[in-house]
């Protein structure tokens, strides 16, 4: 194989160098700085996109902090106001309550009032009917009429 003989190693060196010079400054050189602009751009829109999804994760945060904050102040007032209705409410029950204790305590006396007139008209009747169921009883069992003041007077030593 000639490439391995070592009389042609100097013209191949030389060509190997030529055909290196003219790729290098044909290729290399012309479409080495775009590709580091394209590079650097690259880099640079990396970079402000990283820089705008930090900023917006802090206005996202913001936004969630305000958020909870809210919620919580929602939360609390919303507590309040069951606490008020419930105390409102148990005023009303209470006072409501007591109104109707009022009232069943009038009707409970008015009760008891016509309970004790009753108690004693039913006593007074009682009373009579005894006396005279009495005085039949000794008029038809002994043939004598005793008068009503003596029958009384009878049943009032025996209580």
């Amino acid at each position: 194989m000639p490439q391995f003989d070592p009389a042609n190693f100097l013209p191949q060196i030389a060509w190997l160098a030529v055909i290196f010079a003219v790729l290098y400054f044909a290729v290399v050189r012309p479409t080495l700085p775009k590709v580091g602009r394209v590079i650097d751009e690259r880099e640079g829109r990396v970079a402000s996109d990283l820089d705008a999804a930090e900023s917006a994760k802090g206005e996202a945060d913001a936004i969630r902090t305000r958020y909870d904050d809210g919620m919580a102040a929602a939360r609390e007032a919303a507590q309040a106001e069951v606490v008020t209705a419930r105390a409102d409410a148990g005023r009303g029950i209470e006072s409501r309550m007591k109104e109707l204790a009022a009232v069943l305590d009038g009707q409970a006396a008015d009760a008891a009032a016509r309970l004790a007139i009753t108690r004693d008209a039913a006593r007074a009747t009682l009373a009579a009917t005894t006396t005279a169921l009495t005085g039949e009883a000794i008029a038809r069992l002994t043939g004598m009429n005793v008068p009503a003041d003596e029958i009384e007077a009878a049943l009032a030593a025996q209580k």
